[in-house]
């Protein structure tokens, strides 16, 4: 299994457009090939358990909430197979285009992780 994970500083007032913007996108990627596409709005992100919480991976401005975007693949070759095609998409663009306007995409954590 690979998965590619992202953070993103959201402000409150942007969430729904946000939203909008990221189902239309995890259609694309499903279309694709992507086996599975999904964002989660997070519900705790501070310390606990004696580990440091994810509001230390990103840093969150006044009225921003942390999301996060969840995109699983068979393996990397699967991954770059469907993120091809996805990055030849015309809506893909448009997403994005859409997308910089609602957030800050500078300030996104993004990761690649294999299941070993």
């Amino acid at each position: 299994m690979y998965l590619e994970i992202y953070l993103y500083p959201v402000p409150e007032e942007n969430k729904e457009q946000f939203l909008k913007i990221n189902r239309e996108a995890e259609r694309i990627y499903k279309e694709y090939g992507a086996l599975e596409s999904d964002t989660y709005t997070a519900t705790s992100i501070q310390p606990g358990y004696g580990c440091l919480g994810m509001i230390s991976s990103v840093e969150l401005r006044e009225n921003e909430i942390l999301m996060m975007e969840i995109n699983r693949y068979h393996h990397k070759e699967h991954h770059s197979q469907v993120l091809e095609k996805v990055d030849n998409d015309e809506q893909i663009e448009k997403l994005y285009n859409q997308v910089v306007k609602v957030i800050d995409l500078s300030r996104t954590v993004r990761g690649e992780f294999e299941f070993l």
